[in-house]
């Protein structure tokens, strides 16, 4: 790996460190939503981290480490899995986002129901995807 890859990579693994927050916050905001009255403004609060912060990184390790790691490890066969997980961390999030697009006085359970099931599929994903990565493509950095 050269040098300028080893840069990159670390770099995109301090901020895959730095996310996990976002990350968590994922399983609190879903757990909150257990009982009425449910309250939605977390879960825009949340939205707009998942969007601008958590996004903007899965983009980042897709452009930038993906190709590092293809080219460390032989090819883009040892990348295709995280490439998936990076579309389906997006689409869950676009899913999310039209679940609270329509601002609501009061969340009706079966909203919520929905709500918090996408949660915690986006949860479960994003758990496997940071799995998957620091076994993977930070283990060749750290």
């Amino acid at each position: 790996m050269s040098e300028a890859d080893t840069v990159t990579a670390r770099r995109l693994y301090a901020e895959h460190r730095d996310v996990r927050a976002i990350v968590e916050q994922v399983r609190t905001v879903a757990d909150a939503l257990n009982e009425p009255p449910y309250d939605l403004g977390p879960v825009r609060d949340l939205l707009d981290q998942l969007q601008v912060r958590l996004l903007a990184h899965e983009r980042a390790e897709e452009a930038e480490l993906l190709p590092i790691m293809a080219r460390a490890l032989g090819g883009t066969e040892a990348t295709s899995g995280l490439s998936r997980t990076h579309a389906e961390i997006e689409h869950q999030i676009g899913r999310l986002g039209r679940a609270v697009e329509e601002p609501v006085a009061r969340a009706e359970a079966e909203d919520v129901t929905d709500v918090r099931r996408l949660l915690y599929g986006l949860y479960a994903i994003l758990q496997l995807h940071n799995a998957q990565e620091e076994e993977g493509a930070f283990s060749l950095v750290t």
